[in-house]
């Protein structure tokens, strides 16, 4: 019976745990999530042209080797 209490216990602290770190979230503002989100879209879209050229690079590599 002392299993049981005890894991109630821990599951009401854990729940409480959770309320309170929660609260101490700090969401960006409107402007510092777009600038991010633009951030990460260029970012993206520059390593996907990168990867992109590599792998046309490599594929022309392979056919003129390879016949």
């Amino acid at each position: 019976m002392s299993k049981i209490s005890e894991f109630s216990e821990n599951i009401t602290q854990f729940a409480t745990d959770i309320e309170t770190e929660a609260k101490r979230i700090t969401w960006p503002s409107r402007p510092e999530a777009v600038k991010s989100t633009l951030a990460v879209v260029v970012i993206s879209g520059v390593f996907a042209a990168f990867l992109g050229l590599v792998d046309f690079l490599f594929s022309m590599g392979a056919k003129l080797l390879l016949g």
